[in-house]
């Protein structure tokens, strides 16, 4: 994803956002703990003791990946829900056609979330932010929509809600084939 692009959340992927910056931050001050007994243990200005090189390589690695959620953070977008059943919503299941091919459609059921999918949940979850995700999001059951991959067009026809409820669980997290 760009720099420049919007990230799109609920509160529930907000929440994970925030709380990965805080693992973050305390995985950083556990790395930097040893430092000095590292330092210390080298003959010289650290950096020949394979301990020393070690706790700076992980520092890097995880400041550079605070420094990447805090980017995030600042191009991220709180949604809500905006409770009209006529519109596809985070937290709806679908079952879509999807085009696989010119000619041919695969039936497919998702749950559209607000934080990053889950695709080894009971019914695989797509994120807003994903092209499928935002394609759907905020169209209409019978709407016809598109996404592009790189040069591929991918067709998309929103066939219906579910309501798990009714359901009980009959829909799994793979196409249907």
């Amino acid at each position: 994803m760009q720099k420049n692009n919007t990230i799109f959340v609920d509160k529930e992927g907000y929440q994970k956002l925030l709380d990965s910056i805080e693992n973050l931050k305390k995985k950083i001050a556990e790395n930097n703990s040893g430092r000095k007994d590292a330092f210390g243990a080298s003959a010289g200005d650290g950096w020949d003791s394979p301990e020393f090189e070690e706790i700076e390589r992980q520092d890097h690695l995880l400041t550079s990946e605070l420094q990447r959620r805090y980017e995030e953070l600042q191009r991220t977008v709180i949604i809500e829900k905006h409770n009209n059943d006529n519109i596809i919503d985070i937290g709806d299941v679908l079952r879509v056609e999807m085009s696989v091919s010119d000619e041919e459609f695969e039936d497919m059921v998702f749950k559209l979330v607000g934080t990053s999918g889950d695709f080894d949940a009971d019914i695989q979850e797509i994120s807003i932010n994903s092209p499928l995700g935002n394609s759907v999001y905020r169209k209409q059951v019978g709407e016809q929509t598109s996404y592009l991959v790189g040069a591929r067009k991918f067709n998309v026809i929103i066939k219906e809600k579910i309501d798990l409820k009714k359901e009980q669980g009959e829909y799994s997290k793979t196409l249907s084939r």
